[in-house]
């Protein structure tokens, strides 16, 4: 599978996937889905030290929203938005225990920087979002220029 092959599999809006993949000032496919998905909140931009209020619990919300679908009722998501935390991991892999039960996941997109870039998308896609290496940086650690999935059962990719 190639990188472009998974632009679809993140952004259900074709126009989101037609402006990544012929976008002309592109370096490559990572970065245009990067620099897409932060510019048009389809990714939550966080910093690896960890979010502020409820910056996950509102992306979800954001998220039920758009697509007029529910990933978890009011009290599992205020119950979520107290959740304590030491690393943002341990965030994900319980927003996951939850989302995952309506067939949704929320996915680390490689960045190479001091944050992670969030999306969630259906768990359908899972398998083959986790193959493709779309980080090409000899500096970052192997299993970080995948795209990764945090879950109870499991470290990073499954």
């Amino acid at each position: 599978m190639l990188d472009k092959d998974i632009v679809p599999l993140i952004f259900e809006d074709n126009l989101d996937v037609e402006y990544i993949l012929n976008h002309p000032e592109a370096l490559s496919v990572y970065s245009s889905v990067l620099k897409n998905g932060l510019s048009t909140k389809k990714f939550l931009y966080l910093d690896y030290k960890g979010e502020h209020d409820y910056e996950i619990v509102n992306y979800m919300l954001d998220y039920e929203f758009a697509y007029n679908i529910t990933l978890g009722s009011q009290k599992e998501l205020e119950a979520l938005g107290k959740f304590k935390y030491e690393y943002l991991p341990e965030k994900i892999k319980e927003v996951n225990n939850l989302i995952s039960q309506k067939g949704y996941g929320l996915f680390a997109y490689p960045t190479g920087g001091d944050f992670y870039a969030l999306f969630i998308t259906k768990l359908t896609n899972k398998s083959k979002l986790l193959q493709v290496e779309l980080l090409e940086d000899k500096w970052t650690p192997a299993k970080e220029r995948y795209i990764q999935y945090y879950d109870k059962d499991a470290e990073g990719n499954l």
